[in-house]
């Protein structure tokens, strides 16, 4: 479907993503590792490239480095310079003071100037950090159909994620009529219950699938945007959307019916890997063509006597001999050693991949020692861990874990006042995921948990 209107996406990659603790400490959230070898602004990135948009701005702030080296100069999703142009937008100095960003709103606002440069008749306002492939051709479409003030990009979701989101209420032409933020309040969630019949409308079939909440995604016509842009707030779910509908704006949904998954916390981002890996994945990522980096790296190598089932492997995986592997993900250069059990794992893998005398070095892997029991773990990039090593919920409590982990010198998570992130570990009290931080190199003499560890 092609585009009629000049478009321009506006791609919000700043955030710090604190619900992912550990993982976001060197990093913004679009810029961990998801899916093996993916990152999470790849397919955000991929959604923009397929639709045919022209233009790609993205606004980073929280530890950028990461995410900028990662996009380079776009033309892993076909932005060439020439017809395609992307361009980073970071916090900049304006006459002697510091500009920074202080909410999605604020981002734009202070980023009129640099989309005024590409003229567009309509902009799209996407976040940088969700697992989702679309083609966004039907929803500009649609907005420009309605004539619409804002179109809010919505997803069927079932009862249970309802107080984790925004969602919304819509009338039978998809106008949004009432809108609430997290709601916890059961009576108040009911006035939002899709009816039997909108369900049938709007074609979702799921019984389970009860609740319109918003994406985070945005449509608007840069003119109306611009004039929005100068109401106060500086949050465009809490501030700007609602001073739209108070003005009596025309506020629209458009229903992506699609697989859609905000991984801002660390049981989302960790379901979000299973999902993929258990053999039937939620999005054709061949069909949709999600776009990433290549490594000049082997394909994975995988001994004899060896079980691999559900699990996703990526380019230079060492599988070694009596491994069993299930329910787990592994990004680039992991080394798996003989005899090692790995169920319900996720594995970011190298952070590069750098050779000497025609040999990858060891400082950039990880590696599980032999004979090593790892459940419900997610290691960050570089870590290696000793032989004999047994992890996963069924060692213990919450409490218990931790202090074996802090004996052996490991510094748990913790959020400083002047809001940088420390630490080593973190542990999700609820289900017992354990996360150790990335390693800037591994020393292969002194791994990061030790021989024998249990906890």
């Amino acid at each position: 479907m092609s585009i009629d209107s000049y478009v321009a996406a506006f791609v919000m990659a700043g955030g710090r993503g604190t619900r992912l603790h550990i993982l976001t400490r060197d990093r913004s959230k679009p810029a961990v590792n998801i899916i093996g070898h993916y990152r999470i602004f790849d397919f955000v990135a991929t959604n923009i490239a397929n639709t045919g948009i022209p233009a790609m701005l993205i606004a980073t702030q929280f530890r950028p480095r990461s995410l900028s080296t990662h996009i380079g100069n776009g033309q892993v999703w076909g932005f060439d310079g020439i017809d395609k142009k992307i361009e980073i937008v970071h916090p900049y100095e304006d006459y002697g003071d510091f500009v920074t960003f202080d909410g999605t709103a604020d981002c734009v606002r202070k980023s009129v100037n640099r989309i005024s440069r590409y003229n567009p008749e309509v902009v799209l306002v996407l976040a940088g950090d969700h697992i989702y492939a679309m083609n966004y051709s039907s929803m500009i479409k649609q907005h420009i159909a309605s004539d619409a003030d804002i179109t809010i990009m919505t997803n069927p979701i079932p009862d249970d994620r309802v107080s984790d989101l925004g969602i919304v209420r819509i009338d039978e032409s998809g106008r949004i009529v009432d809108f609430a933020e997290k709601p916890k309040d059961a009576e108040v969630m009911e006035k939002f219950r899709l009816s039997d019949t909108m369900k049938k409308r709007l074609g979702i079939d799921n019984p389970e699938l009860n609740f319109l909440a918003s994406m985070g995604n945005y449509v608007f016509f840069w003119h109306k945007l611009k004039e929005f842009l100068n109401l106060s707030g500086d949050d465009f779910a809490k501030d700007i959307i609602p001073s739209i509908r108070w003005n009596e704006g025309s506020l629209y949904a458009y229903v992506f019916k699609g697989y859609w998954r905000d991984v801002g916390k660390i049981k989302d981002y960790f379901n979000c890997n299973m999902e993929f890996a258990c053999g039937s994945a939620p999005i054709d990522l061949f069909k949709h063509r999600i776009r990433k980096h290549e490594r000049h790296l082997p394909g994975p190598s995988i001994a004899a006597n060896t079980a691999i089932q559900s699990t996703v492997l990526s380019s230079g995986n060492v599988i070694q001999r009596g491994a069993v592997i299930t329910n787990s993900v592994l990004g680039y250069q992991v080394v798996i050693e003989e005899d090692c059990v790995l169920g319900h794992c996720v594995l970011l893998g190298a952070d590069r991949n750098e050779f000497h005398d025609n040999e990858i070095r060891e400082q950039y892997t990880t590696r599980i020692g032999k004979g090593s029991n790892l459940s419900y773990v997610i290691l960050d990039k570089n870590v290696w861990i000793g032989e004999g090593i047994n992890i996963g919920p069924h060692n213990g409590s919450y409490e218990i874990r931790r202090k074996i982990l802090q004996d052996i010198g490991l510094k748990p998570y913790r959020e400083i006042a002047d809001g940088t992130i420390e630490g080593d570990f973190y542990i999700e009290p609820g289900t017992g995921i354990l996360v150790i931080g990335k390693q800037n190199e591994s020393d292969p003499k002194e791994p990061m948990l030790p021989d024998g560890l249990r906890c």
